[in-house]
């Protein structure tokens, strides 16, 4: 059995761990992770930029015994959205196996007001006990390589009131967390008889402030 949390970054200290992610491919453009501690509500929080660090969204989430991780609150621009049940990434799972759950926003605590129902789809795919790549030439001589030694890959994919799914798949490193995503979303003219659209996959740099850095 694979436990799921210990593949998504979890800490209560004042960590700041940051992954820059590019395309080798050079057809999407960079964008930035940053997960922290939140102390005010005791949730990771997930927080995510573009090319130009302008701030797109941010997740909070739990360790939550018995359901796992738990993606309850998810803030935009102008905009915030908590789930009561909220979405749900596994805790005990087998490679090879999925997890369905049906997360709803709660009208009363979102801003605007959102009732919308969805439904989440993990597909646990792969364990490599070596996964490696090599980022980019920034300048110097040499290409950076990256080495992990326990990467769990899976795919989600999340749909709300019916509307096509989109998500990624995500090559967590435990202990660190997403060093590598490509995203992947059904074809909105047709979602069940056509292939998903997937990107090239994105490969992370990772450092961080008072916490782990490779």
């Amino acid at each position: 059995m694979i436990y799921v949390p210990d593949y998504w970054p979890f800490f209560n200290t004042s960590e700041l761990r940051r992954f820059d992610y590019v395309d080798p491919t050079g057809s999407m453009p960079p964008i930035t992770s940053v997960f922290a501690y939140d102390k005010g509500t005791d949730s990771m929080i997930y927080i995510d930029y573009d090319a130009h660090l302008t701030w797109k969204d941010t997740w909070y989430y739990q360790n939550r015994p018995g359901f796992g991780v738990a993606e309850w609150r998810d803030d935009y621009p102008g905009k915030k959205v908590v789930m009561n049940p909220p979405i749900g990434w596994g805790e005990y799972v087998e490679i090879g196996g999925s997890y369905v759950n049906k997360p709803k926003m709660s009208p009363f605590q979102s801003w605007p007001p959102a009732m919308a129902s969805g439904i989440q789809i993990v597909a646990y795919e792969q364990l490599l006990l070596d996964y490696g790549y090599w980022l980019p030439d920034d300048g110097s001589l040499v290409a950076k390589g990256r080495n992990y030694k326990d990467v769990l890959v899976f795919t989600y994919l999340q749909s709300w009131s019916g509307k096509p799914g989109g998500g990624a798949r995500y090559w967590m490193a435990k202990g660190v967390g997403p060093v590598s995503v490509q995203w992947l979303a059904q074809d909105p003219t047709d979602p069940y008889g056509k292939p998903l659209i997937q990107t090239a996959r994105m490969n992370a740099t990772v450092t961080s402030v008072g916490g782990l850095t490779s």
